[in-house]
């Protein structure tokens, strides 16, 4: 007989798995393995990114600008093409700590080791040996997405990342019932956050929803009438939303479809190679990874068969996973698009270190494996935040390109200060560099040149200044100068490992407090 679901079970509460359905009981778990050694191993995992961040990164990273350019006041939306939940996170966290790197490192780390949270707890549903549900969140370091991605790239992603865990663990206790209110209700709390975090979580949804109606366990959750509770709780935030979309006369579908849209006069050979290009960037390394270290010489020694309610959740993360690729693909191709990138692939992917090792505790042969597979992702988290460490130690351009988060603009702060008073407002080119220089300047209020987009409002200003850089001698932006009066100023670089160091030059032209720039 199949085993019974304690009716006490909850999201706060690990499963427990009956001894019917196994021939032999689980070895105790090594402290790496338990839920207080996962907390501690992601969370160490996120302190050390967050003070690299902090401490050695002399300026923000290129998304984390364009946010620090727009939440120099709160506003209901900023661009239609992204959702505002990270800004308001952001524009919070402001009040507290100021607009430099710590801000950024506290709200990006926060919502990563909330997501890890979140998988940690699904993984403990479906799997059973706790050492798969730990390998399972430690995976998340191998998705190159969130392993190395997500410290130098990404904002509004990880506030989806984080709905769609939420939304799964939900959905998930749902199935396995009993069902209440509350539960559907979270469901509905969830969809809002992922559909004002980020529009790819409607994807996720139409993806889960099309898998759960081929598990009948799954399909049974959203036939209760009590559905309606999350309709209720999503529909009327969602559609306050779109309403204040529709009065700022922001166009999300043509905003979208600026960025993912088709491709002129593009071969479907190259639309195929963009699509291939992402689905494998996505899963790597972390696939390759499992198959060197598992697959090899695999008798598949201790294979155990889950519960029903485990099978459930493999039969819909597997569907999920193959009903977003092939949508996908088909929609590249229809579209014949060529701006697909792997990050886009997190609201279909995001589980598969769960699905993949809920496999591999259903065919065995894993067990003696675990300390190479764990050695190995060591390694790689060690070498990604050296590879961070290096590019202040070392900004070469061979090893980082433009080298941005190794920038001295700290050294601006003094000289503006000096020259433009305590309250200046800043003219920049355009958004990124605003945002550094907000980041840098917290009492500078920061202007783009020509934005129709968004203007953070006018203040009583000290003095006002158009601020262009030329690093290194190479890509100016330079304003015609005003005779006599612009400033100059070179700063080196903080690289004690290299010589000689690189230099950044800055002109500062002021600028008169009534020009139309300024205001």
């Amino acid at each position: 007989m199949p085993a019974t679901v304690p009716a006490e079970r909850s999201l706060l509460r690990p499963p427990v798995f009956s001894k019917e359905r196994y021939s032999e009981p689980l070895p105790p778990a090594p402290w790496w393995a338990t839920p207080t050694g996962v907390t501690l191993i992601v969370a160490i995992w996120a302190l050390i990114h967050g003070a690299i961040a902090v401490l050695l990164e002399g300026a923000i990273n290129v998304d984390d600008s364009i946010e620090s350019f727009f939440v120099q006041s709160f506003e209901f939306s900023y661009i239609p093409r992204n959702p505002p939940v990270y800004d308001w996170l952001l524009y919070a966290i402001q009040q507290l700590t100021g607009p430099g790197p710590l801000s950024f490192a506290i709200l990006r780390y926060g919502l990563l080791f909330a997501c890890a949270m979140l998988v940690y707890r699904v993984a403990q549903h479906a799997i059973a040996d706790p050492r798969l549900q730990a390998l399972a969140v430690f995976s998340l370091s191998a998705l190159w997405v969130i392993g190395y991605h997500s410290h130098r790239i990404l904002t509004h992603s990880n506030v989806m990342i984080v709905a769609i865990a939420g939304f799964m663990l939900t959905l998930m206790a749902l199935a396995r019932g009993p069902r209440s209110v509350w539960l559907y209700a979270g469901l509905g709390a969830w969809i809002v956050v992922g559909v004002v975090g980020k529009f790819g979580f409607i994807a996720y949804f139409a993806a889960l929803f099309i898998a759960s109606m081929l598990e009948p366990t799954f399909r049974r959750v959203f036939a209760d009438v009590r559905i309606l509770v999350t309709l209720i709780v999503a529909a009327v935030p969602v559609a306050g939303y779109v309403l204040g979309l529709h009065l700022l006369e922001q166009d999300v579908v043509a905003a979208t479809a600026d960025v993912v849209g088709p491709s002129a006069q593009v071969k479907w050979v190259k639309v195929l190679d963009t699509f291939l290009g992402a689905w494998v960037g996505y899963l790597l390394p972390f696939l390759a990874l499992v198959a060197l270290v598992f697959l090899p010489w695999n008798r598949g020694e201790g294979a155990r068969e889950g519960t029903p309610e485990q099978a459930a959740v493999r039969h819909v993360l597997r569907s999920m996973i193959l009903i977003g690729t092939l949508g996908t693909l088909a929609a590249v191709l229809a579209l014949g698009s060529t701006s697909l990138r792997d990050r886009y692939f997190h609201v279909f992917f995001l589980f598969a270190p769960v699905y993949v090792f809920m496999e591999a505790e259903r065919l065995g042969g894993w067990q003696d494996r675990v300390r190479i597979y764990l050695a190995v992702l060591a390694v790689m988290a060690i070498g990604v935040m050296g590879v961070r460490t290096a590019i202040t130690l070392w900004p070469d351009p061979r090893l980082c390109g433009r080298c941005i988060a190794a920038e001295p603009l700290g050294a601006l702060r003094p000289i503006v200060l000096e020259r433009l008073g305590g309250a200046p407002t800043l003219v920049a080119p355009d958004r990124m560099s605003a945002g550094r220089l907000r980041a840098a300047i917290p009492e500078a209020r920061v202007v783009v040149t020509n934005d129709p987009a968004y203007r953070p409002p006018a203040r009583a200003a000290s003095g006002c200044g158009q601020i262009t850089g030329v690093a290194n001698g190479s890509g100016a932006f330079a304003p015609a100068r005003m005779e006599g009066t612009a400033i100059d100023l070179w700063a080196k670089w903080w690289a004690p490992l290299m010589k000689p160091r690189r230099e950044s030059f800055w002109q500062i032209t002021p600028l008169p407090a009534d020009s139309e720039m300024c205001r």
